[in-house]
């Protein structure tokens, strides 16, 4: 198990962070532009940590499925980091575990039974 010191370590450039956060390296710059993410700089290079990359995909889920936009996703990080509110319990721990540790949305939709609860919102496909 990795300590909290070691989560926060920057270790990672920009191609390896997007690469293992699945987004494109442009997506990160916008993050970090957002204030939604703040990696670690050395000599002008984005330096990302084991953390950074858990909240790319945080907000990855926010965006993708559940259809936040950037704005909403600062606001409720936000309230996370004020201890109002926690993603995990807002939207349900599996399903955010489920995409976070990076299970592809039809794994999770496989492992997820389509009448899982009576009225639960299903997510919508565009293809």
């Amino acid at each position: 198990m990795t300590s909290i010191r070691d989560r926060q370590r920057p270790r990672y450039f920009i191609s390896i962070a997007a690469e293992l956060a699945s987004v494109h390296p442009r997506t990160l710059r916008i993050y970090d532009e957002e204030g939604l993410v703040c990696p670690q700089r050395r000599n002008n290079l984005r330096l990302y940590s084991e953390a950074d990359i858990e909240r790319v995909r945080v907000i990855r889920f926010l965006t993708r499925r559940q259809g936040v936009n950037l704005a909403g996703v600062r606001v409720i990080l936000q309230l996370e980091a004020a201890g109002t509110i926690r993603v995990y319990d807002l939207f349900g721990q599996d399903d955010v575990e489920r995409f976070v540790e990076g299970i592809s949305d039809e794994d999770a939709d496989k492992a997820t039974p389509a009448n899982s609860a009576p009225g639960a919102k299903q997510p919508v496909r565009i293809t």
